[in-house]
């Protein structure tokens, strides 16, 4: 029983994979990542952005006791 639910997850990653495959070769895709991309680049380069980021960082470093420093 085990190995047979091992083939079937398997075989589901294996049809994923191929979607996505050809969904990203698609030119109207691309574009729409492409664009993606570019809005959380923007998104990331700005200062309240990478403030806030800090402030999480040492939130969650406080908790942990680890010292990490962002540039």
């Amino acid at each position: 029983m085990g190995m047979i639910k091992s083939a079937l997850k398997a075989g589901v990653v294996v049809k994923i994979v191929d979607v996505v495959r050809r969904e990203a070769a698609k030119p109207e895709n691309q574009r729409k990542i492409r664009e993606f991309i570019d809005r959380a680049r923007n998104e990331a380069t700005k200062p309240e952005n990478q403030q806030k980021a800090r402030e999480m960082v040492s939130k969650i470093s406080s908790r942990t006791g680890k010292s990490r420093r962002m540039p």
